[in-house]
């Protein structure tokens, strides 16, 4: 089973017993081309969340998180097979996924007598063979540092209010675990990720152990050192005919259609193994090259990794999207009026460019919009600017 099906069985069972939510979808990423034979663990993992979380038309209620959580007594799980260990509260059930070899659940006190699939609150922790880097843009999304220094993306959904005054909350921790070579089932060499998803189906859980599940996360440390997930900077430097900007013709959406995301990757062309580090940069205008009047613009990203492992690969026809090299910038309020139509073009450091039609306004041709979802001027600042922020 792939990673995309394992995180997405796991975040089925853990809403398989919800009471059915309504409304247009909080978010979601539409594909032009859907064939994608290798996903991100992170990518699945905020495809599913989006399918799963629905409003009609309710903000979301923002509480501050509680100060800190003692771990004073917490059990210590060393789990050689995932190289991680993690601590947990001590009345918290522990199970491991049946057929998962590298999945844990924990669930709160109350539902360690439920079936996992019925527990009101959940922490699931599962290996990623994936760039820690993924589409993690559905809700409110954070770039930070663990203590012990590792990166780490999260990402949030609620707790948000739907008919009937339900409300459900989930969260993704998405941590650099380093480059290195598993040694069960398949071998895999490259980067590796830790991903710390955790939910509950009601405001009160939400608030009761969300601050439990981020101390969690924060426990979370590798065995042994790695080695770092950009690659190998000892390489020589990457020559410019040795790759090729790509964009694999996707548009991505975010924050209910308000946020267009644009990603692409690096190509492999040839040569010898090289080390690359691409400033990227993404400038928005108008049909005559003037930059249009959006904060940030033009904005900027950067890449870096090893050639030829980390190029992004064509697959069965399909590109993959993951990897060091995949370059995303996040364009917000996209479809604000007195914008005229527009062109992206990314450039990179040395002159590599690429040249991108926008994304279609509601109601016209091409646009990635689905009915029931629009992109609306809320009146607000359009923006744009490199991904993650």
């Amino acid at each position: 089973m792939s990673i995309e099906d394992r995180v997405r069985q796991l975040l089925t069972d853990a809403v398989a017993n919800e009471p059915p939510l309504r409304g247009a979808p909080l978010d979601y990423a539409l594909r032009r081309r859907r064939r994608r034979p290798l996903v991100a663990g992170a990518v699945a993992l905020t495809l599913v969340l989006a399918a799963v979380v629905a409003l009609a038309a309710v903000q979301p209620r923002q509480r501050p998180l509680p100060s800190t959580v003692s771990t004073n007594g917490w059990k210590t799980l060393t789990d050689a097979t995932g190289h991680l260990r993690f601590r947990y509260p001590p009345d918290w059930a522990l199970q491991r996924l049946p057929k998962e070899d590298d999945a844990v659940v924990l669930v709160p006190p109350e539902d360690a007598d439920r079936p996992i699939d019925q527990a009101r609150f959940r922490v699931t922790i599962l290996l990623g063979e994936t760039f820690w880097i993924g589409e993690m843009w559905s809700g409110t999304t954070t770039k930070g540092r663990m203590p012990n220094g590792q990166a780490y993306l999260l990402d949030v959904q609620g707790p948000t209010a739907t008919q009937g005054n339900q409300a459900s909350g989930y969260g993704t921790y998405s941590i650099d675990w380093g480059r290195y070579c598993t040694s069960h089932g398949r071998r895999y060499c490259g980067p590796h990720s830790v991903l710390i998803s955790f939910g509950g189906s009601s405001s009160s859980t939400w608030d009761r152990y969300r601050s439990v599940a981020d101390t969690i996360a924060r426990t979370a440390t590798p065995l042994r050192p790695t080695d770092p997930s950009v690659g190998d900077r000892s390489r020589p430097t990457c020559r410019p005919d040795q790759w090729r900007l790509v964009w694999p013709e996707e548009h991505a959406m975010g924050n209910q259609g308000q946020r267009f995301v644009l990603q692409g990757g690096v190509q492999y062309r040839q040569g010898p193994p090289c080390h690359l580090r691409l400033p990227l940069r993404l400038a928005v205008q108008d049909k005559a090259g003037r930059p249009l009047p959006v904060a940030g613009n033009p904005a900027t990203t950067t890449v870096e990794g090893d050639l030829p492992e980390d190029g992004m690969q064509r697959r069965y026809g399909s590109w993959v999207i993951d990897g060091a090299f995949m370059w995303r910038f996040a364009w917000e309020e996209w479809c604000k009026q007195g914008l005229p139509r527009a062109t992206l073009q990314v450039t990179a450091a040395g002159g590599a460019t690429l040249t991108v039609p926008e994304p279609r306004l509601p109601g016209t041709r091409g646009n990635p919009l689905p009915a029931g979802l629009t992109c609306q001027d809320r009146g607000q600042p359009s923006t744009v600017a490199g991904w993650p922020p």
